[in-house]
């Protein structure tokens, strides 16, 4: 089980009351605070893949301006790092142990670049 909590944040203070019901009708998200167009949001989900496929659905709800990761807890945090590892998504980069993460060129995209 994961559970995470985000920051919605909407085009204007006036859309939050059309944006929450949205976020409502996404399984495993709940709506727990709202003021000045910035939603509390609480993500339960069983694995790392459906707690990021959940906050791109929320990015992208009408009247969403952005969304931010504020907490995440990942009960089986072993299975998803073996999960992400074999699927390919992560930079070999970030895999290895033997490069120190400051020596790691960032600019926008992880890429291949190490100095």
């Amino acid at each position: 089980m994961n559970i995470s909590s985000l920051i919605v944040y909407t085009k204007d203070e006036t859309s939050a009351e059309n944006v929450i019901p949205l976020i409502e009708n996404v399984d495993g998200c709940e709506v727990v605070a709202a003021q000045d167009g910035k939603i509390v949001v609480v993500v339960s989900v069983e694995n790392l893949d459906e707690e990021i496929e959940k906050f791109k659905v929320l990015e992208k709800l009408d009247g969403v301006s952005s969304a931010a990761m504020i907490y995440s807890y990942q009960e089986d945090l072993q299975n998803d790092i073996e999960s992400i590892k074999k699927s390919g998504k992560i930079s070999e980069i970030l895999l290895d142990e033997n490069i120190d993460a400051k020596n790691i060129i960032y600019n926008g995209h992880i890429g291949d670049r190490v100095k």
